[in-house]
């Protein structure tokens, strides 16, 4: 039997995209762009290797992020000055 190809051109929402999407195939996605740097886990949920005093700063950390817009520029400068210190 012969076998014929072609090129064809879709154009796809990446809403359209993610709506297919399996569970396990979000999170598979979610996992890739963590890893290739491109966000930020935000993943909040019990880590059995943190312990206490570092879920609480997760959180303390996560919360900030989140809220930057909220900062005012001299708080902002406060946290840069922090972390240049490390």
């Amino acid at each position: 039997m012969a076998k014929f190809w072609t090129e064809a051109e879709i154009d796809l929402d990446i809403e359209e995209i993610y709506e297919n999407l399996s569970d396990r195939e979000v999170n598979k996605l979610i996992k890739l762009l963590v890893e290739e740097g491109e966000v930020i886990s935000t993943n909040a949920g019990k880590n059995d290797s943190m312990s206490f005093l570092d879920e609480e700063w997760k959180k303390t950390l996560i919360t900030l992020m989140n809220n930057r817009h909220r900062l005012s520029t001299e708080d902002e400068e406060i946290i840069k000055t922090l972390a240049n210190k490390l």
